[in-house]
């Protein structure tokens, strides 16, 4: 897979002072990322591949098996370590600590104490809304230093062998134009990702 960024109120630089390798730690899974048939596949793919780099997650998704897919090249975890006492802390994916609005971020990890909440949005633009007003509810609460949503760049090619899944889905260019509309105040760096040779 390949990127496509867009920053909103952030920058390259900006996310490495964050922490020295979370862009390229970001980068990095997105390249290992196999071309997938269904939206669910990838979502478990992001599950394996972001937990392996010690991302704690809100909840594992659909159809997760106990092991990494072979092909991801991941060893030494397995869902059930990844639920040991202290080796998941859900609290970091929390949208508010103050509301009661029970929102979380799918993903959350600890750079020298400054939170990054990451969403992978393969669903519909409301959604991806939701996803960018938990990001600025946190934000707001000075608990989040950066909102990472990652969205399709190209649904319909993605996946042209499913036309009628991906109606209403959340894709790069509106993720952008929803940005600029909405005039929100949290740094949120945009991934769309699409089908491509790596290097």
């Amino acid at each position: 897979m390949i990127v496509e960024n867009y920053f909103y109120r952030c920058s390259k630089e900006y996310i490495n002072a964050i922490g020295p390798h979370l862009y390229n730690e970001i980068i990095d899974v997105i390249k290992l990322l196999p071309k997938r048939q269904k939206q669910a596949e990838i979502n478990r793919d992001f599950f394996w591949l972001l937990t392996n780099k010690g991302w704690f997650f809100d909840s594992k998704p659909e159809k997760v098996t106990n092991t990494p897919p072979v092909e991801l090249g991941i060893t030494g975890i397995n869902l059930p370590s990844l639920y040991e006492v202290n080796k998941n802390n859900r609290t970091l994916c929390l949208s508010s600590t103050t509301l009661n609005t029970k929102w979380r971020a799918d993903f959350a990890k600890l750079f020298n104490n400054k939170l990054v909440q990451i969403e992978i949005e393969f669903g519909t633009v409301e959604s991806m809304f939701k996803d960018f007003c938990g990001f600025q509810i946190a934000h707001y609460e000075h608990r989040l230093a950066l909102g990472i949503e990652i969205v399709l760049s190209h649904p319909n090619k993605y996946f042209s062998h499913r036309k009628n899944a991906i109606s209403g889905m959340a894709y790069l260019e509106t993720a952008k134009n929803t940005l600029l509309a909405i005039g929100l105040e949290c740094p949120i760096w945009l991934i769309g990702i699409t089908e491509g040779i790596t290097e």
